[in-house]
């Protein structure tokens, strides 16, 4: 059957021919590909020419966000049957430390976990996969056209889970107890700055907006542009970062009280270590961009470091979920698009069928937000 992936030793993307899978345990499940969404994951993959492909393999099938139909299960899989609509999740543990152990290969302490479309086992662009039942989730039939975008949104999840976990030492910080870290109404009296309006960057800003946090977005295009016009449909402000200095655009967040968030989702090296000069007191920075290339700056590594331990701060990396994660992105996507009229189906920019897959690769512009390559129509 038609893949689109990389070959080893070839830039670029291509087409080639792979086996149709098989359930071949009881707890497997055939999976029908409807859509895949492709990510700056994997642009990246082929500007750099990344191919971390499998030992003994030539090939490897790109995609990691899914959505798709299941096909037939295996005689012992409970959670899913034929019929149901589903998405997977990206990493499969070591089998060997204990968060694997546990279903939360995020987690993994050994580093040789594998990841689907992403290093060293096949993605998803391609017309059926196979897997075990623990990591296939069933999606609600009126997310469906959704359901594409639920494993960025399980990235925000995990990373706001953990703003909400670090910051919990903290009983409250304003005059409101209710409003504790760790509390319903945990967004109140609470500033936040999402760098980045690309996928990422929108959903975390929508789940911050859900708590009621003051959000500001910032990214490198005009106010007048599809991301800006988003970031505001959703109650946040939109800064234009291409015109603002990074001081200037921490003094426009600080204007309106004590920024108590950071949320990086650009993958902006030098941006991303700037703002850490920038940040409040008591304060937390969540890095998840992954920044690519070389890059040498010269900071004041002291300052940095006297900053960080004498105001409490908290800078922490986050990088990709679980089905837990995935879970709360599906019951988080409802509330979105209910309280967020239009958002998220307005970050979709292009639809491309998997046979045009080369324009779906190089059709790709700063105002552009959410490419998804039609598996089957």
């Amino acid at each position: 059957m038609l893949a689109v992936g990389v070959v080893r030793d070839k830039p670029g993307v291509h087409a080639f021919d792979v086996p149709e899978p098989r359930i071949e345990r009881p707890d497997e499940v055939l999976v029908r590909i409807k859509e895949v969404g492709i990510d700056g994951t994997d642009f990246n993959m082929l500007r750099y020419g990344i191919q971390d492909i499998a030992e003994g393999r030539d090939v490897m099938v790109m995609g990691h966000e899914m959505a798709g139909i299941v096909e037939a299960v295996g005689n012992e899989v409970r959670t899913v049957a034929p019929g149901d609509p589903v998405t997977m999740t990206v990493r499969r543990g070591c089998g060997q430390c204990q968060p694997c152990l546990h279903n939360q290969s995020d987690m993994c302490m050994t580093g040789l976990y594998t990841e689907r479309g992403i290093h060293r086992l096949d993605g998803f662009l391609t017309r059926f996969a196979v897997e075990q039942e623990q990591y296939v989730i069933k999606v609600p039939p009126h997310l469906v056209h959704l359901a594409v975008l639920t494993e960025p949104l399980s990235i925000v999840e995990k990373g706001i889970e953990l703003i909400r976990i670090i910051q919990s030492r903290f009983p409250w910080n304003c005059p409101h107890p209710e409003h504790a870290f760790d509390s319903q109404d945990w967004g109140e009296c609470k500033t936040a700055l999402v760098v980045g309006a690309g996928p990422l960057g929108l959903l975390a800003t929508a789940l911050f907006r859900l708590a009621d946090v003051y959000t500001f977005a910032a990214d490198i295009v005009p106010e007048d542009s599809n991301k800006a016009r988003l970031v505001q449909s959703i109650g946040a402000v939109y800064l234009d970062a291409s015109v603002k200095t990074q001081q200037a655009l921490m003094e426009r967040c600080c204007q309106v009280g004590n920024l108590d968030i950071i949320f990086e989702a650009s993958g902006a090296a030098a941006t991303a270590l700037e703002l850490i000069n920038y940040m409040a007191r008591s304060s937390i920075y969540v890095m998840t961009g992954i920044p690519r290339g070389d890059l040498r700056i010269q900071i004041d590594a002291a300052q940095i470091l006297r900053r960080i331990v004498r105001q409490n701060q908290v800078v922490v990396g986050s990088v990709n979920s679980n089905r837990r994660h995935f879970e709360m992105a599906l019951r988080d996507m409802d509330r979105i698009a209910a309280r967020f009229s239009g958002m998220p189906q307005d970050m979709f920019s292009h639809r491309f069928r998997l046979e045009d897959y080369e324009r779906a690769f190089t059709t790709r512009h700063p105002e552009d937000i959410k490419t998804v390559i039609e598996v089957e129509t």
